[in-house]
């Protein structure tokens, strides 16, 4: 799944493209990829403002109506001349106004979508409104409060986007791999030092990753098809049976709600 760093790239690369591009359709052939209560014409022919982010979702600012974008596990944005064969598993294209370039909607697992709605409504929409602070810009004093009297695992919660928006599997092993810290340990065992190792762990690795474009390991490409190099950076993620970059011992998986996660059992001790 594209992660804040993926997300945040596609919306960097998008602005250069789509700023002030006019869309004048549609085509859709999932129905489920397209959501929207709006008629769908109104929200044409209107040019696209601004592209912002919130956790995983991209916003596109199209005044008076905002398109949201998830993209779940495996959906991918494209930007590709008309005459370029449309990737696997495209299933939603918009087209835009004077230009022969499309925006191409593809997911193999149909999980991601477009939501189209009013932008006076857009803070009312659920799933923003249970989206928790942002992962790049939270402080110490915000997670701690976000931690406190939680009796869940630390990975759990890293993973819950109302607890903290935009990490996923990846980053968060990273980021408690820096911080020393067991993903199976309680959050409210984490004393305030280490809340703030994690948070400082947390912004060094989304930056590092931002830095690098993100991690292609599977699905994930920029918009124009470039890949992520974080993938060959990585500290932990992936790593099981190998050393330690840090103390030499051996790098261990466990499954935590179906997900692999990776540690290491010496620099991070299960203490609880």
């Amino acid at each position: 799944m594209p992660e804040l760093p993926e997300v945040e790239i596609i919306v960097r690369k998008l602005k250069t493209f789509l700023i002030g591009k006019v869309p004048i359709r549609i085509i859709c052939n999932k129905a489920k990829l397209l959501k929207t209560s709006q008629c769908l014409s109104m929200a044409l022919d209107r040019p696209i403002y601004d592209i912002s982010r919130k956790g995983k979702l991209i916003i596109l600012s199209v005044p008076p109506y905002a398109w949201l974008i998830h993209l779940k596990m495996t959906g991918q944005l494209w930007w590709q001349h008309k005459d370029t064969p449309l990737p696997s598993y495209t299933h939603l294209t918009i087209l835009f106004k004077d230009t022969e370039y499309q925006l191409r909607f593809a997911d193999s697992r149909q999980f991601g979508y477009l939501q189209i709605v009013p932008e006076k409504v857009l803070s009312q929409v659920p799933f923003l409104q249970k989206l928790g602070p942002d992962a790049l810009t939270i402080t110490p004093l915000t997670f701690k409060k976000r931690l406190q009297n939680r009796h869940a695992i630390i990975k759990s919660l890293l993973l819950n986007q109302q607890c903290l928006a935009g990490l996923g599997n990846i980053y968060s092993d990273e980021a408690l791999w820096l911080a020393k810290i067991h993903p199976l340990t309680p959050a409210n065992t984490i004393n305030q030092t280490q809340i703030k190792k994690l948070t400082i762990a947390i912004h060094k690795v989304l930056k590092r990753a931002l830095k690098l474009g993100g991690t292609s390991i599977k699905s994930y490409v920029h918009p124009d098809g470039q890949k992520g190099l974080y993938q060959n950076c990585l500290f932990i993620y992936g790593k099981a049976g190998l050393p330690c970059q840090r103390c030499g011992s051996l790098i261990k998986r466990l499954k935590i709600g179906g997900r692999s996660s990776y540690f290491c059992p010496v620099c991070q001790p299960r203490i609880n």
